[in-house]
């Protein structure tokens, strides 16, 4: 058992370029691709993202004839509430090993454009945060709970105003988190090249605190070089917090795998 990437994009997501390949050379471990899934996208001209399923399949089933991975079909379903029935609808009709839930759009913009930058801080974030919280209560059914700082990326968001603006409703969405087994991501984009590191330090307690043991680690690559980016930051920062395992999924169905090697006693091994 191995720890490896559970959130990256080829190009069957609307926004990346990428190969499989191009992650395929990198490691023998696990490789699970999270394409987009994402409905009324203002982001891509308000179309529907439908990732092809048909040949995402008949891709990997490609690649394994010369590469010796396992093969993990994942999505990045992005909950947009007025797209419910169709975004249920698509999930219904299609297996996956892993299903990432994220909110990256309010039907207007997507929560990274220039327009919503000039909104001020505390209100991009409390309304960030209200609507995944609406949306948890409706759709829950799915892995992990992906990069809970998403529209805060473009802020200076400090540790101080996410508890005073955010903790109340954060606490909420953990809540429901845990009680539906949702693990938390450690998306090591937003820690690392967005800033945020501090932010999921202080939410992995509050995670911790509403019960929640769960995590798992996605470097929401785009681009083939930034697969596993920052991992070992990452996994320090969760073993700060106590954290011995990491969640991995096939089917839905959960592995834990320890974030630390068994240590093997050799006067008793035979």
């Amino acid at each position: 058992m191995t720890i490896y990437d559970q959130h990256m994009h080829t190009l069957y997501s609307f926004d990346s370029e990428a190969q499989l390949r191009d992650y395929l050379t990198q490691t023998k471990a696990p490789v699970v691709r999270t394409e987009h899934l994402e409905f009324d996208n203002p982001d891509d001209g308000g179309r529907d993202n439908l990732p092809d399923y048909a040949r995402m399949k008949a891709t990997q089933a490609a690649l394994a004839e010369k590469f010796p991975n396992e093969f993990l079909l994942g999505i990045e379903a992005g909950y947009f509430a007025p797209a419910d029935a169709r975004f249920r609808q698509y999930l219904d009709n299609h297996d996956f090993d892993l299903t990432l839930l994220s909110f990256h759009h309010d039907g207007h913009y997507d929560y990274l454009d220039e327009q919503l930058i000039t909104m001020p801080a505390k209100q991009q974030l409390e309304d960030y945060f209200e609507r995944m919280l609406a949306g948890l209560k409706r759709f829950h059914d799915a892995d992990v709970l992906a990069h809970f700082d998403y529209a805060l990326r473009r802020f200076d968001i400090t540790p101080d105003q996410l508890e005073a603006w955010g903790k109340p409703l954060l606490d909420q969405i953990f809540t429901i988190a845990v009680e539906n087994d949702l693990a938390l991501e450690l998306n090591t984009k937003s820690m690392y090249r967005w800033g945020n590191a501090p932010l999921y330090d202080q939410a992995i307690a509050w995670y911790q605190a509403a019960g929640g043991h769960l995590f798992t680690i996605g470097s929401d690559a785009h681009e083939g070089p930034q697969y596993e980016a920052n991992f070992a930051d990452a996994l320090a920062m969760l073993k700060r917090h106590g954290v011995k395992e990491i969640a991995t999924y096939r089917q839905h169905q959960r592995t834990m795998v320890p974030i630390e090697p068994p240590v093997i006693d050799a006067d008793n091994a035979y």
